[in-house]
């Protein structure tokens, strides 16, 4: 099935690739009181997951995307009018399972964000055969293609990298914000981009070796530029790695370089990570080399980090 608010064929069209959709919920608090009831007078409810949300900021960059995806259960047709509203056509199967929520909570005390993650609810049986169905149909309109977010539960562990394999032999740009077996089993396919943060790297590459999100760990980089060079010239792929709050690595073919983040009075955080690979890839498609389009990433990120709602550049209401 498709919703398409705009059909027209552009070869500069992106298909953003995300098996776990999602209802985020955004809360404002004065203060954030643990064991208490917490009002919140400013809430927000957006079409969200990770791939929703590259989608979104490439068609407010002035791109056109679209968003495979399932949905399913006794809100699907509330996802789907909150989709219509962003101008992203989504390609979508019926999964017969609930949608998740998840749930943001902006803490003004203290300026921080608080994720609550709900776990997705597994689809059922032939699911993950009308998503490849329509990922065939649909392919070759498209130059790029996004793999993002965790799968949910149901599908099988080759789903990834058939889809991969699909789009390289169409000679389509790839880029992976996976993790684990998703990404290291679709490598074999040569996607030209694989951007996971460092703590999925590390954890992905260097076995043994735990970093958390937040965290930058310079002593690593020796470590990370050998394991990013084995990947670029056994796979012909370029590593990107965000590192919260620290400048972001990147594999040039040559050495590993980096990119400073841009300061900004960060409001959500929500959707950073998804606005960087929007704004990589708008640049790719621009022409821009990678430094560039590093750049850019960084900037897109941080526009996100200035708005209330999360995977957005712009400031909506």
């Amino acid at each position: 099935m498709s919703m398409a608010p705009d059909a027209t064929v552009s070869m500069d069209r992106t298909l953003v690739v995300c098996l776990n959709p999602t209802f985020q919920q955004t809360l404002v608090v004065p203060r954030l009181w643990e064991g208490e009831v917490n009002r919140s007078s400013r809430h927000y409810l957006d079409a969200s997951g990770k791939g929703m949300n590259v989608a979104r900021v490439l068609v407010q960059a002035g791109r056109s995307a679209a968003l495979l995806t399932h949905l399913g259960g006794s809100r699907k047709d509330e996802m789907l009018a909150l989709m219509a509203r962003s101008g992203v056509e989504v390609l979508w199967a019926d999964s017969g399972s609930e949608i998740r929520t998840c749930t943001t909570i902006i803490n003004q005390e203290h300026g921080t964000t608080t994720e609550l993650v709900q776990e997705p609810y597994p689809v059922q049986e032939g699911t993950e055969e009308r998503i490849l169905a329509l990922y065939e149909r649909e392919l070759i309109r498209f130059k790029a293609v996004v793999f993002t977010g965790t799968r949910a539960h149901g599908y099988d562990q080759d789903l990834y990298p058939r889809m991969v394999r699909m789009a390289k032999r169409q000679e389509k740009i790839v880029v992976l914000d996976v993790k684990g077996q998703d990404l290291e089993r679709s490598l074999q396919h040569h996607p030209d981009i694989i951007k996971p943060n460092l703590s999925e790297f590390c954890a992905t590459f260097l076995p043994g070796v735990e970093v958390r999100e937040q965290e930058g760990n310079e002593t690593l980089r020796p470590r990370v530029e050998a394991a990013a060079r084995t990947l670029y010239e056994t796979f012909a792929s370029r590593v990107i790695l965000t590192r919260g709050p620290y400048p972001i690595w990147y594999f040039d073919g040559h050495t590993l370089r980096e990119v400073p983040p841009e300061r900004v009075e960060a409001i959500n955080t929500i959707g950073c990570g998804d606005a960087f690979t929007a704004g990589l890839l708008d640049s790719m498609l621009s022409g821009k080399d990678l430094q560039r389009s590093v750049v850019q990433a960084v900037h897109f990120g941080a526009l996100n980090a200035a708005c209330i709602r999360p995977g957005s550049i712009q400031m909506l209401r």
